[in-house]
């Protein structure tokens, strides 16, 4: 399929979304593209004609909620959702950490050069193998260029301060004097490096270096890069370092690469990489209302601009939704068999999900009761059944109704 005949297929899609079509105009169009497009505007079309006045379309597959009305403006939503704004970098995607889906990307496979994002690795080992109050002295060898902690020959410093020059500043005097102090040599450690990598099961990714500098086989990806940063977020002094701004360590002042921490709400890491072969890259994560979002990007050529736009579709059409029994009808009152009046509470935690926000509607809850036998009594805290929450025809949580 051509490029042109492609983009022709989505405007069609979008006028749909838009309500402003022609049926007969789109029906003869819609056979000259491909079949997923046809399918999707002949459905559109048609169960269009089951409303009276404003369109109101039942497309089963099309939504993850089965049944849901499907209205010009969810339809515009949904066509917004599939096409996130336009980006420059080659690859990218963004993860949300507690629902663990990825839930937008691009080329996220593609192996590129990560430059200084290569030190999430290098962090990562030393958090796992390493003694962080032992002391390192550092040898002219480590002072390798480009950036730096700033470390002299002779300087004693520990593994841990290292860290903080290593992950703040992307001190690549930092990486080589932590991988000769791990492994005994630079070598063994980039050999440990990609042994790891294997062990985690990473498809696209070889290092030539603890640091990043462009080399031949220096590789990874975007789906391999995430899998690095939720292993070493496991780490609290990780997560520490990486969403400080600024600090001195050991007499250097270390200034972080990561600029979103200074600007953008809710930025509280990761890591930044810059080189001639990789372009802009970042790993970014963003805390919002107590929920982590985690946007990789590599190849940019403004991977803040690339980091906002992402994080904002991400907000327009995401939301984090808690059942409230608080709110619902279905708690009413019940009489005994003596006639007394009860009231039912709902004990425990309600789900909380991750949806689409025309989806927010579709979280419902079913009072199942299950009322103790005719001869016994009734007694606050008895429970009486349960509050069964349904999304999209499946239970995803249950908390039981007690009498109070």
């Amino acid at each position: 399929m051509s490029e042109a005949r492609t983009a022709t297929g989505r405007e069609m899609v979008q006028q749909v979304a838009s309500g402003e079509w022609r049926m007969a105009r789109l029906v003869a169009h819609a056979t000259r593209h491909s079949p997923l497009t046809c399918i999707c505007l002949i459905t559109l079309i048609c169960l269009s004609l089951l409303s009276s006045s404003t369109p109101t379309l039942y497309a089963a597959g099309l939504l993850p909620a089965p049944r849901q009305a499907l209205t010009a403006n969810i339809a515009r939503q949904w066509y917004t959702l599939q096409n996130p704004p336009t980006l420059t970098a080659k690859a990218f995607l963004l993860y949300d950490v507690d629902s663990a889906q990825i839930l937008y990307e691009q080329n996220r496979s593609l192996a590129l050069a990560p430059a200084s994002l290569t030190k999430l690795m290098t962090a990562l080992l030393v958090l796992e193998k390493g003694d962080l109050q032992a002391q390192v002295t550092i040898q002219g060898s480590d002072l390798v260029g480009n950036s730096s902690m700033g470390l002299q020959a002779g300087e004693k410093l520990t593994v841990e301060q290292l860290l903080w020059g290593l992950l703040i500043p992307s001190g690549n005097d930092a990486a080589t004097a932590l991988a000769r102090q791990l492994s005994g040599s630079v070598d063994e450690f980039v050999a440990q490096m990609n042994s790891r990598a294997k062990e985690l099961g990473l498809q696209q990714t070889h290092f030539a270096n603890p640091h990043g500098l462009d080399a031949p086989e220096h590789l990874s990806s975007a789906t391999d890069l995430l899998t690095i940063t939720r292993q070493v977020l496991v780490y609290p002094l990780f997560q520490e370092i990486v969403a400080t701004n600024a600090i001195t360590v050991a007499g250097h002042l270390l200034q972080n690469t990561n600029e979103l921490l200074a600007t953008y709400p809710g930025a509280n890491g990761v890591k930044t990489g810059t080189s001639d072969a990789a372009g802009q890259c970042l790993v970014a994560s963003i805390m919002r209302d107590g929920h982590r979002v985690l946007i990789i990007i590599l190849g940019s050529q403004d991977r803040y601009a690339d980091a906002r736009a992402l994080y904002a579709h991400y907000s327009e059409h995401y939301a984090w939704v808690q059942g409230n029994p608080d709110e619902l009808a279905v708690l009413n009152r019940l009489y005994d068999k003596a006639g007394n009046l009860w009231s039912l509470r709902a004990a425990g935690a309600p789900p909380t999900l991750l949806l689409h926000r025309w989806e927010v509607g579709e979280l419902q809850a079913f009072r199942r009761l299950q009322l103790p036998p005719a001869d016994q009594p009734w007694q606050p805290g008895m429970e009486v059944g349960v509050l069964e929450w349904r999304f999209n025809n499946s239970v995803v949580g249950r908390q039981a109704l007690v009498l109070w």
